[in-house]
């Protein structure tokens, strides 16, 4: 599939659930910038798990199934926690290289949560080298698909940042429409 092809499937797939997604995405924002780091750090793992389950729930079966976003929390909650550490840690490390070297990575680690959404017993290293994995030959195309949403991005951007709150459920759907591409091509080639 293409970027314009993830992008026309989420539109559709937002009928329906935009709000509650945009509620989701805030409240993910939420726990992300929390003033208290400490806080971020502990809680961002297991959302990010809850928040994934929720958005491929809304693209597999159609249905809003808000309990999931609390799952993250209920099961593996310290491998979650280390795998949001980790990952930050190897995209950092990374970027000291130089930040493309940080950005490539980041697209390397970008469907971690995905996976462990799936597979919620899966050890955190092997989240973040399945992911890997699964991205070898597919950071180009990733890239293309955020890169597709450039004339969005620019016309948030005109109305001082706020247009990004809404774009964001747009996009994280699209997102989560390439994992289920990429699971569905790497079942094929098994």
């Amino acid at each position: 599939m293409k970027s314009v092809d993830f992008r026309k499937k989420a539109w559709e797939q937002l009928r329906g659930f935009y709000w509650q997604l945009l509620v989701v995405g805030l409240l993910l924002a939420a726990i992300m910038g929390s003033t208290a780091a400490v806080i971020g750090i502990i809680l961002t793992g297991p959302a990010l798990v809850g928040v994934s389950r929720y958005r491929l729930i809304i693209i597999r079966e159609a249905r809003d199934d808000t309990n999931v976003l609390v799952s993250g929390f209920k099961d593996n909650v310290i491998d979650y926690i280390f795998t949001h550490i980790l990952r930050s840690i190897f995209v950092f490390l990374w970027t000291l290289l130089l930040i493309i070297p940080g950005i490539i990575k980041s697209f390397s680690y970008a469907m971690t949560f995905y996976i462990l959404a799936d597979n919620p017993d899966l050890k955190p290293t092997e989240a973040i080298q399945q992911s890997q994995e699964m991205m070898r030959g597919n950071k180009w195309r990733l890239f293309k698909l955020y890169f597709s949403f450039i004339g969005w991005y620019i016309l948030a951007a005109l109305t001082f940042g706020v247009g990004y709150i809404f774009l964001d459920p747009y996009v994280q759907l699209s997102v989560a429409n390439f994992y289920e591409d990429l699971k569905l091509n790497q079942t094929k080639l098994v």
